[in-house]
């Protein structure tokens, strides 16, 4: 009898024991989920932006399809970064979970007074990761933050959520996250980039009304501390082939005045070494890269060698063009001084002027280009044996 009692006593303890517990778990819908952050700064004031997604967009429902996409998009004003986030607080209705942020977009004027403190301020909360991607823009960001995907998606089906996808097919301006921007910035003399994000209303339209999709339309430059601006896309045509990162991306070739291939290259192998000639630096610039044809005017012909040969200088001519126009503004697009001082410490200390460049036009020596076109495209075609054709 005592036993039995003794065992009922047991039990009941442990059960008081588990479900005091379980008294503060919170529900997961009782919860509000940031997915993005956005950074503007007007009349010397901090203006914060937070992009909240709802979760029943994002789970599918019962009968396998989604609604339209919902998501909230914050504004709040402040004297500090921090405090803007302390002012959304008071509205939030419920506990804000920033584990989930994949986007943080910075505005012109945001980067142009400094992105230190921003990164400053948000690696200091816990909750926070390195893994956002990392955006600027001259948009409106609330606009930029309430841009929506296709076919009822949520907002995260876009490539301010996943840039990759994207980039994979089309390779001009790599995405890049807070940890790669927070260690290049920090690196003496490397100049860094963030993909700058556009709304266009041109190329798309949803029931014969225009429908505004996010695309990337060029990058801010950064070289540490100093802001050195925005380029367009058509101007950084360059970047591309000198870029590691770069997976796929096309190249129009000319071969006369009615000629026209379009040739696909792929994973380019960058090759730059520095040397110091006559006390100055001097560089010389190497990229390996395979492809293949997608596509060429089939009125007129050309050899193999001729159009690679005229593949190789459109890479160079695109290549010097981004070198002459870091020149002119200021910006070394090709990251020339980082490895000068990577490879020539003593002489980069002598040579350094904070924010300007030391390198000029002579700089830049030789351009060395090599293809490897391995097919044309065509399912039954064989490869192509560079060797074998003259």
């Amino acid at each position: 009898m005592i036993g039995t009692l003794v065992k009922r006593t047991m039990i009941l303890l442990v059960s008081v024991f588990i479900l005091s517990g379980c008294s503060d778990i919170k529900e997961l819908q009782n919860a509000n989920y940031a997915t993005a952050i956005g950074v503007d700064f007007k009349e010397g004031k901090y203006e914060s932006y937070i992009q909240m997604v709802n979760l029943d967009q994002v789970a599918t429902t019962e009968g396998g399809g989604r609604g339209e996409p919902q998501m909230l998009v914050s504004k709040a004003v402040a004297n500090t970064f921090e405090e803007a986030f302390f002012e959304v607080y008071q509205t939030a209705q419920q506990r804000i979970i920033w584990a989930h942020v994949t986007s943080i977009v910075l505005s012109d004027s945001a980067l142009d007074e400094g992105f230190q403190h921003i990164f400053d301020a948000l690696t200091r909360y816990y909750e926070f990761r390195l893994t956002p991607w990392v955006f600027g823009t001259s948009e409106p960001i609330e606009e930029v933050l309430s841009q929506t995907g296709f076919f009822a998606k949520t907002s995260l089906d876009t490539v301010m959520h996943n840039p990759m996808r994207s980039y994979e097919q089309s390779s001009k301006i790599r995405p890049i996250k807070l940890q790669r921007l927070a260690r290049e910035m920090f690196e003496p003399s490397q100049t860094t980039y963030i993909p700058s994000l556009a709304i266009d209303q041109s190329h798309w339209e949803k029931n014969n009304e225009d429908e505004s999709k996010l695309k990337i339309n060029g990058a801010f430059f950064i070289q540490n501390e100093h802001f050195k601006g925005f380029y367009t896309v058509d101007q950084l045509k360059g970047l591309r082939w000198i870029t590691s990162d770069t997976q796929r991306a096309s190249l129009v070739v000319p071969g006369g005045s009615d000629t026209e291939y379009v040739i696909i290259l792929k994973d380019p192998v960058p090759r730059t070494s520095a040397h110091v000639k006559e006390d100055k630096p001097s560089f010389d610039i190497g990229v390996s890269m395979r492809g293949y044809f997608t596509n060429r005017n089939e009125n007129n012909h050309l050899l193999l060698p001729q159009i690679t040969q005229q593949s190789i200088r459109v890479v160079e001519e695109e290549i010097r063009a981004l070198y002459q126009l870091g020149i002119e503004n200021n910006v070394d697009f090709l990251n020339l001084e980082h490895l000068f001082f990577r490879k020539h410490p003593k002489e980069w200390l002598t040579l350094r002027e904070d924010g300007q460049l030391f390198i000029d036009e002579d700089s830049l020596n030789e351009i060395t280009i090599h293809f490897n076109i391995k097919h044309t495209g065509a399912i039954l075609n064989k490869s192509l044996d560079m060797k074998n054709i003259k």
